[in-house]
């Protein structure tokens, strides 16, 4: 027979005394308060750079879509909303704030040497409101390039953030997709540019009518929109506008229609919204 009933353990240490218990506790809140002052230390240290690093990627892409030379410059517009949902724009020079029937009724100067947050903190302060959304206009001296409106939709899983461009005479500049949750080779294709490009170089009037199908995409059409993007549009255009004209669809992509007609349907709804808003704001900017 093996072993033996009855037999005693051995080498078993005694269990921890209360005394030991105190000890090991306070050793483990130790580590876990110099962890934590470790880690709020760093956050505190590379959240500011994440911020600028943001910016700068953000006002880069702003740059390329309306393609505003180093000399121009691209002016913040945010909106808000009041309790009782009247609009509030805040502008670089003005706070304008709307009547329920969009009609201009304040209009009070931005007080100089703000930064952005201060800025914001300042317009909550004068009108009592909520954030809601943004635009940006892109200016060479006084003279308006065109504008930048980030838009929101519901993609097949979340929401899908993106930005749509146009100049001054409201042709489309191009789209370009901020953020998404599809899924990847499916509808994450949205990011791809033979998809988000199909809208750059038609006019808002044709992009609200235009229809999403699941014909296949041209080859040739592809290629043409993939070099989107390497190359200005200034130049693109010109060299593809008959290409242009003869593709009057959105080809959606393989197998991911409701994501390819979810972002033509949230293009097509936040073009028609900040066409209104800008009748609104004309003299403002």
């Amino acid at each position: 027979m093996s072993g033996c009933q009855g037999c005693k353990p051995k080498n078993l240490s005694p269990p921890p005394s209360g005394r030991d218990l105190v000890k090991i506790t306070i050793g483990l809140t130790i580590v876990c308060l110099i962890s934590a002052a470790l880690l709020g230390g760093l956050y505190s240290f590379t959240e500011p750079a994440k911020l600028r690093n943001g910016k700068a990627r953000e006002a880069a892409t702003l740059r390329a879509l309306l393609e505003v030379p180093e000399t121009g410059r691209i002016e913040e517009i945010r909106r808000y909303l009041t309790n009782d949902l009247r609009a509030v724009y805040l502008t670089p020079k003005f706070l304008i704030g709307l009547d329920e029937n969009g009609i201009e009724k304040t209009r009070e100067p931005v007080p100089e040497g703000l930064d952005e947050q201060k800025r914001d903190e300042w317009a909550r302060a004068r009108q009592p409101s909520r954030y809601v959304g943004r635009f940006f206009v892109g200016k060479q001296g006084e003279q308006v390039l065109g504008y930048v409106v980030e838009g929101v939709t519901t993609g097949y899983k979340a929401k899908v953030r993106f930005f749509v461009a146009m100049d001054g005479q409201m042709n489309l500049r191009g789209v370009e997709i901020l953020e998404h949750e599809e899924d990847p080779g499916l509808g994450g294709e949205i990011v791809k540019r033979y998809f988000k490009n199909q809208f750059a170089g038609r006019s808002a009037d044709e992009v609200q009518g235009i229809q999403v199908v699941k014909d296949p995409l041209v080859a040739e059409w592809k290629a043409a929109l993939e070099s989107l993007g390497p190359t200005p549009l200034s130049a693109w255009l010109p060299q593809h506008r008959e290409e242009l004209g003869r593709h009057k669809v959105i080809y959606a992509i393989t197998g991911s229609t409701i994501s390819s007609q979810a972002v033509t349907t949230g293009v097509q709804k936040t073009i028609a919204n900040f066409r209104k808003r800008l009748e609104l704001l004309k003299g403002a900017l």
